[in-house]
């Protein structure tokens, strides 16, 4: 609704005090003096209410698929389809919480059947899925005597993925045999696999399955598709509850653990292994990736949608969540990326370790410094039962605490 700002209705105040005083007076200056100032008020409503209805304003971002920690530029093309010039335009909810709070967006003198450009930013763009709603754009008239709000612009969704550290290795994704004091064994090889048939390769991909003999065939790097058998997954769990949560954003230690369960989903994928990822979202739904292009698009999604959530004691519930319900599953490697570690988790998890399943687990933790000594013993529980544990710091260089070649130093230090 067009409606008068301050400044004009403090004119309109005083056109209608020129005009009283002009008929107490009989001076008919005053009159034009009142009529001026009433004329000044009725041109800019008319300018405003006939110019911000041929108003049209388009919102894009740059990059387009940021990643976490990306510096987000936020573009605005405002066109007028009106011949009336010199509208002022203010753009509200144009960057959303991106921007670190509601910073506004001018637009100054757009001139008739004219368009400009303006920018905001560079903001930091922090892991999520973020709605941005349409912008309300607030327009007045050069002399700010008039103004009208108007919805402008279509919805904006942002999905910022997080930025994952590429592991050279990755200790918590094998078993490592603590148990009975044996060696380490890695992740199922791929010739536990059933073969599907060949298909084109896509840019992305590992090498490691190229048909050779179809690529000298058809002149196209052909692969064999495999379907991985049950004991091939690598069964990543991420759990923590928001009571859990530690830090302010972006440096929470539920975002470390994104980032942590990322790192390693993305490596069993680059090498050739599927993964069965378990989200607190859906009921534990498993989000189940191939080891191909596609699926590490779709990690990073999964990721970026993720929130803290969940069960507030992981423990009861443990062997159900992380139990594939097929009648031929067999033992494969799980590994658990939490927040917290308590009796019932620690009980569940020896008693997966127990059944043959290989275990690890990932404490991300808040202050590695501040430990008591009941913490002290349910990680002595864990490795006493042959299971890894990895505490992390929100400081820690996940490349480092989860190579193959530190974590287990890390685990016996602490």
């Amino acid at each position: 609704m067009t409606r008068p700002t301050p400044r004009g209705a403090a004119l309109v105040a005083v056109a209608a005090g020129a005009y009283v005083a002009a008929r107490i007076l009989g001076t008919w200056e005053l009159y034009v003096v009142a009529l001026a100032f009433a004329a000044m008020v009725c041109v800019s409503w008319a300018l405003v209410a006939a110019g911000s209805r041929r108003l049209h304003v388009s919102r894009g971002v740059t990059p387009d698929a940021p990643v976490a920690g990306d510096l987000l530029l936020f573009s605005f093309r405002v066109t007028s389809g009106s011949a009336l010039p010199w509208l002022q335009i203010t753009l509200y909810n144009a960057v959303g919480s991106l921007g670190g709070s509601d910073r506004p967006v001018e637009v100054e003198s757009l001139e008739g059947r004219a368009q400009r450009s303006v920018t905001s930013g560079p903001w930091q763009a922090r892991r999520g899925v973020h709605r941005l709603p349409a912008m309300l754009a607030v327009v007045e008239d050069p002399l700010g005597l008039v103004s009208v709000q108007r919805r402008v612009g279509e919805e904006l969704h942002l999905t910022v993925a997080p930025r994952l550290p590429e592991l050279s290795s990755c200790a918590p994704c094998v078993d490592s045999g603590m148990r009975h004091g044996g060696g380490r064994r890695r992740l199922p090889t791929l010739d536990a696999s059933e073969f599907r048939g060949i298909r084109p390769h896509e840019p992305g991909e590992p090498l490691n399955r190229v048909d050779w003999k179809s690529t000298a065939k058809t002149g196209n790097l052909m692969l064999r598709e495999m379907e991985a058998a049950t004991d091939d997954d690598l069964t990543l769990l991420l759990y923590g509850a928001a009571a859990d949560v530690a830090g302010e954003l972006p440096d929470t230690t539920f975002e470390v653990a994104v980032r942590a369960a990322g790192a390693m989903a993305a490596y069993s994928l680059r090498s050739g292994h599927s993964v069965n990822l378990l989200l607190p979202e859906n009921g534990w739904r498993p989000v189940r990736l191939s080891p191909d292009a596609k699926s590490l698009r779709r990690l990073l999604g999964a990721l970026a949608e993720t929130a803290p959530g969940g069960l507030d004691h992981l423990g009861a519930s443990l062997r159900a969540i992380v139990s594939d319900r097929r009648p031929n599953a067999r033992s494969r490697v799980v590994t658990l990326v939490v927040l917290t570690v308590d009796d019932g988790l620690v009980n569940a998890l020896v008693r997966l370790r127990a059944s043959g399943l290989p275990v690890s687990v990932v404490h991300v933790v808040a202050e590695p410094a501040a430990d008591s000594p009941r913490a002290r013993e349910l990680r002595r529980s864990l490795m006493a039962a042959g299971i890894r544990y990895v505490p992390v710091g929100r400081a820690d260089d996940l490349h480092v605490v989860l190579s193959e070649g530190s974590a287990g130093r890390h685990a016996l230090v602490r």
